[in-house]
């Protein structure tokens, strides 16, 4: 008798047969709508629906890491608007597409990825066109995006490309974004925060973002190479339900709400593989931005040459405002007390109400030429304020005296001709707030406009700098006056009409003289020589921006010095972090130096710094060293928007290298009152110091000391005095 296993037996083999065969089909057939993209460790799956391609993994793989979260987003998505109707709708790259095809890849190792044909019947005449490109030795994918319209209704309004969602990649993993000097966090992948803005600005610099691993074994680049700084909107928003964090590139189309207009994506955008953490992001950025971005500078041996020497080694900058009589004798006795060269940052020189009456500046308070010349004698470098971007809409006191007849069609419009208005905590005579219009930089009149004011300051009044505010600061508005003969909105017309602007008043200028403006977006360094970096006033802050820009291409001053109970140490923890991040010292008011408490550190800052000033226009940041051990943090409330607690290592350290001379110098500063020891991890390879015996000189504010034995050894020993700053500077026997 046979049991009924033996019985069914043969129908189970024939049904797993059956479901083996199907599987097999199932997997053959998601493996032919998958196309395998490598580029050296990177493998790029995508894979074709039925509407649409999706980014289904980008795995690294010497880790076996895979990078992107399970619900990545659409490679692209395309924003439209009926010039008609005025009704949005989107394209997306998975879904929603009858045509989408993948090519094979060419013999430059490029692929085309084509979406034609959107399913809705209501739009036609749209298409996208994505490149792809690999680079093996980088590990890197490189994507150009172009979007075709045809249709007489339908107009492209906003492209969101490129985007990506990175998983968290280990415990202690972090994400860079490019706010202020650049931010690491290793907590945003569990905060829902949306962090970012519109570029270029003060507050979104830089084209980049990178998510890594604690141990620098893998992570991943995402930037946008767009050599022209065309505005745009990057985003890094961590989602903390996915342990994961998205970054995003959104475009506004130039002529954006006009159908048949086309879009190509300015410059391209960058995946790569990352094996380390902010430092080589920036190298990364670095790299490219020194190759190919419009307002990289020419560097000399000695950093730019069209920088006068004075500005390239200034050591310290003082800030007060008003006439000559109150501010000469104060700047004076700063200098004085100092020793050193100084800039002064020269605020309310002009008669008009600050933030009120602009432009119209002259003339300038009594004895203000007299004052100039005085600070001359002094090795004090005047720099009046002015603004470069608002006009008042009511210039002469209450009255509209030229805005209206005058300044009004080179204002920035709305889409429906309205002036944009920014107000501040000014106040007309009235009592109400003093209404400022945002001029268009692409027009005559406002370039012309800055140039007289600024030539009038040089050639009149005698000075040897201007602080032209906000244009680093303040992000581009979409404009959309048709007259001012620009794109509509987007575009890079907004970066070019500020080169042109610059690029005539320096045609125009003394040599000896030089241009600052107020913060630090990037497209503008070529045609400025300063930085005010007042707003670097963030947890968590790296210096990022100074190894991408620091050591020549640009010099950044000055932070925001405040009140309040716990300033002393601020001041200390601000000046600290400002000397090894390379900048020149701060943009206090004249009596700080005299403060009991960090008074004398402060003064050791600028001292050092003026010691090794060709380190920072004629070099390079390098990788700040590594310390070990038990570092205590201080928190101290920095009053940046009211109570603003920030914490910080105790030890601030950083690095900076003289290439051509084989010379590095490491700088610490301990801005805590207690003495610290800790052990410093140096790699001479890491700083390029190959070959020859290392020989290591001990400079303070003082001078410096006897050579001290530094061993090629991974890890070494250093005692840190309370409020403390000194330097190491490292040479080969060949450096000698």
């Amino acid at each position: 008798m046979r049991t009924r296993n033996q019985i069914n037996r043969p129908n189970l083999c024939c049904e797993f047969i059956v479901w083996a065969v199907l599987c097999l089909c199932v997997v053959s057939a998601a493996r032919a709508n998958q196309i395998v993209v490598r580029a050296g460790s990177m493998n790029l799956v995508l894979e074709k629906g039925q509407e649409g391609l999706r980014v289904l993994s980008l795995l690294d793989s010497v880790t076996d890491q895979e990078l992107l979260c399970p619900n990545a987003p659409p490679l692209f998505s395309v924003e439209l608007r009926n010039a008609k109707t005025g009704k949005h709708a989107t394209l997306a790259a998975d879904s929603g597409w009858r045509r989408v095809e993948v090519s094979d890849e060419d013999a430059s190792g490029q692929r085309v990825l084509s979406f034609r044909e959107p399913a809705d019947d209501d739009i036609q005449g749209i298409s996208v066109e994505a490149k792809l490109s690999t680079d093996s030795a980088d590990s890197a994918l490189t994507w150009d995006l172009h979007a075709m319209n045809t249709s007489e209704e339908w107009a492209l309004w906003r492209i969101t490309f490129p985007q990506v969602t990175v998983r968290r990649l280990g415990e202690g993993s972090s994400v860079f974004y490019p706010l202020l000097s650049g931010i690491e966090r290793s907590d945003f992948w569990d905060k829902a925060e949306r962090k970012g803005g519109r570029y270029p600005s003060g507050w979104t610099c830089m084209q980049y973002m990178a998510a890594y691993d604690a141990v620098g074994k893998t992570g991943l680049y995402v930037g946008m190479h767009d050599p022209f700084g065309s505005t745009k909107d990057i985003f890094a928003q961590g989602l903390p339900d996915q342990h994961a964090v998205a970054f995003r590139f959104e475009h506004p189309v130039p002529d954006m709400g006009k159908p048949g207009v086309d879009f190509e994506l300015p410059g391209e955008a960058k995946w790569q593989l990352l094996r380390g953490d902010w430092f080589d992001a920036a190298t990364i950025y670095r790299k490219w931005v020194s190759r190919e971005a419009k307002w990289w500078p020419v560097l000399g041996p000695d950093g730019r040459a069209d920088t006068p020497e004075w500005m390239r080694g200034l050591p310290a900058w003082v800030m007060t405002s008003g006439a000559a009589s109150d501010c000469v004798p104060r700047v004076k006795n700063f200098a004085q007390e100092l020793g050193v060269p100084v800039g002064f940052h020269w605020y309310n020189w002009h008669q008009i109400p600050f933030d009120n009456d602009y432009p119209h500046y002259f003339p300038p308070k009594d004895g203000f030429a007299d004052g100039v010349a005085q600070f001359k004698q002094a090795g004090v470098y005047p720099m009046p304020y002015i603004n470069g971007r608002l006009w008042d809409t009511r210039d002469k006191g209450a009255e509209d005296w030229q805005f209206t007849k005058t300044a009004r069609p080179a204002a920035t419009k709305d889409e429906k001709g309205n002036s944009y208005i920014e107000t501040y905590n000014s106040k007309e005579a009235d009592g109400n707030s003093v209404r400022l219009a945002v001029m268009c930089p692409s027009t005559s009149l406002w370039q012309n406009q800055i140039r007289d004011i600024v030539l009038r300051l040089f050639d009149e009044c005698g000075v040897k700098g201007v602080y032209i505010d906000q244009i680093a600061a303040a992000a581009p508005r979409l404009c959309f006056d048709a007259s001012h003969a620009h794109p509509l909105g987007g575009g890079h017309w907004w970066t070019e009409g500020y080169w042109k602007m610059l690029d005539s008043i320096r045609a125009a200028k003394p040599a000896e003289c030089m241009l600052t403006t107020e913060c630090n977006a990037e497209p503008y360094i070529k045609w400025l020589d300063g930085y005010l970096t007042w707003h670097w006033q963030e947890q968590n802050m790296v210096p990022a921006f100074s190894a991408v820009y620091g050591g020549g291409a640009i010099q950044m001053f000055g932070r925001a010095y405040r009140g309040g109970p716990s300033q002393d140490l601020a001041n200390r923890m601000k000046a600290g972090q400002q000397l090894v991040f390379g900048e020149q010292i701060g943009w206090f008011g004249p009596e700080i130096i005299k403060r009991p408490d960090c008074g004398q550190f402060l003064r050791d800052c600028i001292a050092l710094r003026w010691r090794l000033k060709k380190y920072f226009y004629a070099g390079r940041m390098a990788r700040p060293p590594k310390l070990i051990g038990d570092v205590p943090k201080v928190t101290a409330d920095w009053q940046w928007h009211g109570e603003w607690p920030i914490t910080t290592s105790a030890i601030m350290a950083g690095a900076w290298r003289l290439q051509n001379e084989n010379k590095v110098v490491l700088l610490f500063a301990n801005v805590s009152d207690k003495p610290v020891s800790v052990q410093v991890q140096f790699d001479r390879k890491e700083y390029g110091l190959f070959g020859g015996t290392l020989r290591a000189t001990k400079v303070t504010s003082a001078g410096s000391q006897d050579n001290l034995a530094i061993q090629p050894i991974d890890k070494i020993k250093v005692d840190f005095a309370p409020r403390s700053v000194f330097a190491w500077e490292i040479v080969t026997a060949q450096g000698n």
